[in-house]
């Protein structure tokens, strides 16, 4: 959840020019800005936005309510046009009562979803004004705002791309709340039009990618019945306990800032970078493995404690860095308006050169810091990491930057079905104002930043199908974990996982997917204030997160078991009758492979 800015402090200039309804976009965008000083917790900020959006915020803030909103929405395709007021939705929201036109539409929807379609109208989303705006006005905002502008446009037809801006922004500081319906209310033209042949287009996409992407997991589900079936059988009741049961081992936790400041960038300049880093220390009478956890975009140190703490508990020396530029501290930054960026586009490079230079200090360390002397073995180092932390790890085991796979990826829109795009195309951002640009970019290619004390990832809900691509994995000569969900609506489990793992040579390589996975499910929270751990992603998780995190605990144990300790009787863990046949009464169904079908799913996947 984010908090609520004090808009008390709001200082405006209240020359009210009432022309809010316009026909072009660019009188939308007025070019003049208008600055709001906002302080909150004794620091002050502030914001850049339009003067007319400042000039209605100040109006809102005293109470007083311009005449906005759209009237009608506006479905058209080809010669045919028909109109939904926006009264009608209201009325429904508010009464439960289906106008006639309300219900010539609803009738063709399932009753739930025409129950659901109360709730999204009104669900309010805990999002500050300025939140909202920063994000809006970052470039990966505005990606997003182009591609839905395509769909829902001003009613002279152009890109609503501007116009959308605005409603989010002003629905934000509406003391309703950022809602469908305050959205729709302050959408600066009497018409909401929607594109319905582009609309019909989108839909036949997600259609489509959600019955290849059970095709997939039919085939998957197949293959995993016939690995298991060649597999010798696995007595369970002799392998070591590991579900819902930490280790044997004593541990303790320090944090340690790591700063290195000799950091080269592309261009050739040094920057210095702190790297604050939770270690989990198990006592131990030889020195431990290590396994180190690369959280996502936007998330931190707390993200995975709960995997760590377990890990640490099985002997592992567990290391946990927050990358600076990618943290929740960077989406903190940008929420509140001290910063521009999503994410720095440095940190493509810089997330797997932090592992590199902590692992370099670890080794020096252990050498001559008490607490680490004898007690850690940085030549067998695993890597865990989810999201952007999962392509870190996928990086750190030998992949590469696909520079010339971006290009043919990222030369047109964002794929809207495919948001991680709209992350994986930054990379051609990095040196771009720099007079060497083609250099760089080809620097970027041959950059190899595989570190060799690693000798085993998984990597979870990773991005891969444009910044690695097939030429990039197939580096990999490690073993290697990929891991998805079949909801995953942010990096799609069959364009971003099923098929990554289709282009892995390496000889240990696995696959898994969880049937009703979301993005977030395996994320145990955030210590940010901004960025609230309890309800952050209470909206994108599956119906059981903790029975996912459950496996994962389990799972990544016995694979660094296997693969770093070298303890051969946790391999059974890893193989595909255990899982089949442990997940068989669960209401969660993981599907779990070590090879797919050639030509898998080459002939499936969707072209853009």
């Amino acid at each position: 959840m984010f908090l609520e800015s004090d808009w008390d402090a709001i200082a405006l200039n209240l020359d009210f020019q009432y022309h809010l309804y316009t026909s072009t976009a660019h009188a939308l965008e007025d070019t003049s800005l208008f600055v709001i000083q906002i302080t909150h917790s004794h620091d002050a900020m502030k914001l850049k936005i339009p003067s007319w959006i400042g000039t209605t915020i100040g109006l809102l803030s005293m109470g007083m309510m311009p005449a906005l909103g759209a009237e009608q929405i506006k479905f058209s395709y080809s010669l045919l046009e028909f109109s939904l007021p926006v009264t009608d939705l209201k009325t429904y929201a508010q009464e439960g009562k289906v106008s006639s036109q309300l219900a010539s539409y609803t009738k063709r929807l399932k009753p739930e979803d025409v129950s659901q379609l109360r709730q999204v109208l009104t669900e309010k989303q805990k999002l500050s004004p300025v939140a909202v705006s920063q994000f809006l006005y970052s470039e990966i905002g505005e990606s997003m705002l182009k591609s839905a502008g395509e769909l829902i446009q001003t009613d002279s037809g152009q890109n609503g791309f501007y116009a959308i801006r605005a409603a989010l922004i002003l629905a934000a500081v509406d003391p309703g709340g950022l809602t469908l319906l305050n959205t729709m209310r302050y959408f600066p033209s009497q018409n909401i039009r929607i594109n319905t042949e582009k609309l019909l287009a989108l839909m036949n996409k997600l259609s489509t990618l959600k019955k290849e992407t059970n095709q997939a997991l039919s085939v998957i589900d197949r293959q995993s019945t016939t690995e298991a079936s060649i597999e010798p059988p696995v007595d369970i009741s002799k392998l070591p306990e590991l579900y819902n049961k930490s280790g044997s081992f004593s541990w303790q936790k320090k944090a340690i800032a790591f700063v290195d400041t000799n950091r080269k960038s592309l261009t050739g300049s040094i920057k210095t970078r702190v790297i604050q880093t939770d270690i989990y220390l198990p006592k131990s009478q030889t020195p431990a493995p290590v396994v180190v956890i690369s959280h996502g975009l936007g998330s931190d140190r707390e993200s995975f404690a709960y995997l760590a703490e377990n890990l640490a508990s099985y002997g592992f020396a567990v290391v946990v860095p927050q990358h600076p530029g990618s943290d929740s501290l960077q989406m903190e930054a940008l929420l509140t308006g001290k910063s521009q960026q999503v994410f720095a586009d440095t940190e493509l490079i810089d997330r797997p050169l932090d592992v590199t230079f902590i692992l370099d200090q670890l080794e020096q360390r252990s050498t001559s810091d008490p607490w680490l002397q004898g007690k850690i073995n940085v030549q067998q180092v695993g890597v865990i990491g989810q999201s952007f932390g999962g392509y870190t790890a996928l990086v750190l085991a030998g992949a590469r930057i696909n520079i010339n796979q971006l290009h043919k990826d990222c030369k047109s829109e964002p794929d809207p079905v495919n948001v991680s795009l709209l992350l994986q195309c930054r990379a051609l951002a990095l040196g771009k104002n720099s007079p060497d640009y083609e250099q760089i970019q080809q620097n970027l290619s041959n950059l190899d930043l595989r570190d060799r004390r690693i000798q085993a990832v998984i990597a979870l809900n990773p991005i891969t199908s444009s910044i690695l691509g097939q030429a990039g994995l197939s580096r990999i000569e490690i073993p290697v974990v990929i891991a998805g969900g079949a909801s995953d609506t942010l990096t799609p489990v069959l364009l971003e996982q099923v098929q990554a793992f289709s282009w892995l040579t390496t000889k240990d390589k696995y696959l898994g997917v969880g049937d009703k996975g979301t993005h977030t499910d395996l994320i145990g929270g955030v210590s940010s204030v901004i960025l609230s751990s309890s309800n952050r992603f209470s909206g994108f998780s599956g119906r059981d997160p903790e029975l996912g995190r459950t496996h994962l605990q389990a799972f990544s144990t016995a694979f660094m078991k296997v693969y770093l300790a070298h303890q051969t009787e946790y391999r059974p863990f890893l193989s595909t009758s255990y899982v089949k046949n442990s997940n068989r009464d669960e209401p969660v169904k993981v599907y779990f492979v070590r090879s797919l079908p050639p030509g898998f799913p080459q002939g499936l996947v969707r072209k853009k």
